[in-house]
C-alpha cells in the first residue's frame, strides 16, 4: 500500500472509532445506561496517540510539505489543514477533560460530554473530508517519484496499530473492545 492508500485507510478507520465513539456517548443517555468509561477512555486515548501524534505528523512531513513546493497555489489548502491540525489538538484535550468530568460526576455532565463529543467528531469529519477531497489527488499527480517514495517510507513504519497485522497489546484490546 502507498502513503495515499495508508492515508485514506487511516482515515476509513478514524471514521469507524468516532462512530464508536458516537455511539457510545449516546447510549449513556438512555436510562437503563452502564457507562464504559474505560472504553471511552481507550477511544479518546487512540485518538490522542496514533492520528494525533504519529498520523498529522507524518501528512505535515511527507505530504504538505511537498505539495507546497510543488505547487505553491496550495499553500491555503495547506495551511488551513495544518490549523486544523493544531484545532484538532484542542478538541482532544477538551474531550478528554469532559469525560473525566462526566465520569466523576455522571449523569449531570452527560450533555457537556455529548455537546464536546458531537463538536470534535463534526470537526474531524470534516477535516478528513477536506484532506480527501483536496489534497489527496492533488498529491496523486503532482508528486515527484521521490516524493512518493519517501512517504511510502514514513507511511510503512509507523501504520495505524489498529490496521496493523502485529497489534501491540494495548491497541488489541482497544480494538476488540470498540468492536463488540
Amino acid at each position: 500500500m502507498d502513503s495515499i492508500q495508508v492515508i485514506h485507510a487511516e482515515h476509513v478507520n478514524l471514521d469507524k472509532v468516532l462512530r464508536a465513539l458516537e455511539t457510545h456517548v449516546a447510549e449513556l443517555a438512555q436510562p437503563d445506561a452502564k457507562p464504559d468509561f474505560e472504553l471511552l477512555t481507550f477511544i479518546v486515548y487512540y485518538i490522542r496517540v496514533y492520528p494525533d501524534r504519529m498520523h498529522h505528523p507524518k501528512e505535515e512531513e511527507f505530504l504538505f510539505k511537498p505539495l507546497r513546493r510543488r505547487r505553491p497555489e496550495a499553500g491555503a489548502v495547506i495551511d488551513e489543514l495544518e490549523r486544523q491540525h493544531a484545532r484538532g489538538r484542542e478538541l482532544i484535550d477538551a474531550l478528554d477533560v469532559a469525560l473525566k468530568e462526566c465520569e466523576a460526576a455522571f449523569p449531570e455532565k452527560l450533555d457537556h460530554l455529548a455537546a464536546v463529543t458531537r463538536e470534535y467528531v463534526k470537526f474531524q469529519r470534516n477535516h478528513m473530508g477536506m484532506e480527501e477531497r483536496d489534497v489527496l489527488p492533488l498529491a496523486r499527480s503532482v508528486l515527484t517519484e521521490e516524493d512518493r517514495m519517501l512517504a511510502d517510507r514514513a507511511f510503512a513504519t509507523n501504520r495505524d496499530p489498529l490496521l496493523n497485522d502485529n497489534l501491540e497489546v494495548g491497541f488489541r484490546s482497544l480494538l476488540d473492545r470498540i468492536t463488540r
